[in-house]
């Protein structure tokens, strides 16, 4: 019994730091092995103030937006999106003062043992927004931090401004205000156009 050591969790072990006929015994400073039930992993992140403040807001309150918040995907160190999705289950209630930072937790269910303790990624929070205006960012353009469009009334740009989502996918804005339902804008090359150009639209068959 005593040239046996069973570990009380399956999971994948760590690298044995000892030689064969090392002493050991239960006063060791390094472990003889660590050994990481893997099944499940928790993935730690950590989000602004000013983006937890929106979540609550959005939810009414840390539990609700952790019961409610649709579920988070998870990018791998060598950024390839990792098949399972994850469920943040855990939001710190303190800020860190020293980075501005709150902490939260994502467990994701690790089958094929593909994520490793220790190991890195990035999570991905989805935010659904319905019944919106979605432009390129290619009909925008800024002035004096502001975001304006072009419309085309009766023929000519007409520059708009607009307010929009403060998050994006890289390529597309939500419009929150400025525009409406219907209404017509230039959508490339909108840096290069000028106020009342006129401008003929084409209609396209496919």
């Amino acid at each position: 019994s005593y040239t046996e050591v069973k570990s009380p969790v399956d999971g994948v072990a760590s690298m044995i730091p000892y030689r064969v006929g090392a002493l050991v015994s239960s006063t060791i400073s390094e472990p003889l092995v660590s050994v990481s039930d893997d099944q499940e992993v928790y993935a730690y992140f950590s989000m602004s103030e000013n983006q937890i403040l929106d979540l609550l807001q959005q939810y009414g309150s840390l539990q609700k937006a952790m019961s409610q918040m649709p579920d988070v995907e998870l990018t791998l160190s060598n950024g390839k999106a990792y098949v399972q999705q994850g469920k943040i289950d855990a939001i710190s209630g303190t800020v860190d003062e020293s980075t501005g930072a709150i902490s939260l937790r994502a467990s994701f269910s690790n089958p094929d043992g593909l994520l490793r303790n220790g190991g890195s990624g990035t999570v991905l929070i989805p935010t659904v927004r319905k019944n919106c205006i979605v432009i390129p960012q290619t009909a925008t353009y800024e002035l004096q931090n502001r975001v304006f469009v072009y419309k085309v009334v009766e023929g000519k740009a007409k520059s708009a401004p607009v307010e929009i989502f403060k998050l994006n996918n890289g390529t597309e804005y939500i419009v929150e205000s400025g525009l409406n339902s219907g209404d017509v804008i230039i959508a490339e090359g909108a840096g290069l156009v000028r106020e009342g150009t006129i401008i003929e639209s084409q209609t396209t068959q496919e």
